[in-house]
């Protein structure tokens, strides 16, 4: 394995150009990864070494059995290890998506405990915190997750402090919540290895201008993400996404911001096409659908979380909007992990539905 000392690297210098300076990257992927995260680890390390003009970075793609895995756009990746034929590696990266709560080998957990225990840096890519957590490698740390996967993150490992930045690094942790945000993550693992200068000269053969920090936010703000300008409306909608669990009263929504039902009404509809207890009732219910596919939490508690008083009023809402109960939502996330099949969309119905 490649040494390397993180703080004689951030100066811009580039330590070790001799072959056993090879800095070695373990891939883990599973059925259904997130094809574009893995594209810009692999397009990064490839224009590391045509920016040094050498071999530095060496990769690998692992599975758990070393069998061939899909993406979620059904695009194969070139698998040349299982976790137990895998050779030790400088950094291991973990990319998985949607379905990473359902990664419980225990072939997969001991290979990123093993990794962690050799000094090697290990991270996760997406859903990949889930592995890590399920490995006990981020108890008591702070760790990034694709958004839409975070509360299901943090329901299932309490001990596990939730970021919404795009990037964290806890010691040698390094947890991403995927997406464009993986680029940024391998300019500074790439930094760190390498240096500044070659870093930058990678964003620079990217056309990416501006390399973000790991303190950015994952998630892009209400304002571009809703396409609402007005001031009341967006804190509206900001009060019901922090409030699902206890759902607050649209007359105590109009009375905190200080303007009439009428004119709170007016400014769903014109803006969405839908009341407000119709807006509040779907972010409810959507968050309820991550939880069931992304968690084991009982059906009835992922209700109560969701804030609905009984599992009868839970499931008439559910059916309306995705036209299936809650369980086939559970059962379809169960039976993609074990098939490698499509996820779920609207309940039960196969679909291409995919983030991360």
């Amino acid at each position: 394995m490649a040494k390397h000392d993180t703080a004689a690297r951030r100066d811009g210098t580039a330590p070790g150009d001799t072959p056993d300076a090879l800095i070695s990257v373990a891939l883990f992927v599973e059925h259904e990864f997130p094809l574009a995260p893995l594209s810009m680890v692999l397009e990064a390390l490839r224009l590391a070494n045509w920016v040094e003009d050498q071999r530095v970075f060496h990769h690998w793609i692992v599975s758990t059995d070393g069998q061939p895995r899909a993406s979620s756009s059904e695009q194969p990746a070139n698998v040349e290890h299982s976790v137990r034929t895998c050779p030790p590696a400088d950094i291991v990266l973990v990319c998985t998506g949607l379905n990473s709560d359902q990664i419980c080998d225990s072939a997969v957990l001991n290979w990123t405990r093993n990794c962690h225990r050799r000094g090697g840096q290990v991270g996760a890519i997406s859903g990949g915190a889930f592995v890590l957590a399920r490995a006990g490698l981020l108890h008591g740390r702070t760790a990034s997750v694709h958004w839409e996967s975070s509360r299901a993150l943090a329901e299932a490992f309490p001990d596990v402090t939730v970021s919404d930045n795009i990037f964290v690094i806890d010691g040698r942790i390094i947890t991403c919540a995927g997406g464009i945000s993986t680029l940024d993550m391998m300019m500074h693992l790439i930094e760190t290895f390498r240096g500044r200068a070659v870093a930058r000269q990678v964003a620079d053969a990217l056309i990416y201008q501006s390399i973000r920090h790991g303190g950015a936010p994952a998630r892009i703000d209400l304002r571009h993400r809703t396409g609402a300008s007005n001031s009341v409306l967006l804190q509206a909608i900001e009060l019901m996404e922090r409030n699902l669990e206890e759902p607050v009263k649209l007359s105590e929504i109009s009375a905190r911001l200080g303007t009439s039902m009428r004119h709170l009404e007016r400014l769903f509809a014109r803006n969405f096409n839908v009341s407000p207890s119709k807006y509040y009732m779907r972010l409810r219910l959507k968050e309820a659908k991550g939880l069931l596919s992304q968690s084991d939490i009982p059906v009835v508690e992922v209700a109560l979380r969701c804030g609905f008083r009984n599992t009868s009023h839970f499931a008439r809402r559910y059916r309306e909007v995705y036209d299936a109960p809650p369980s086939e939502a559970r059962r379809a996330a169960r039976a993609m992990s074990h098939s490698g099949g499509r996820r779920a969309d609207r309940g039960g119905r196969a679909g291409q539905r995919r983030l991360g």
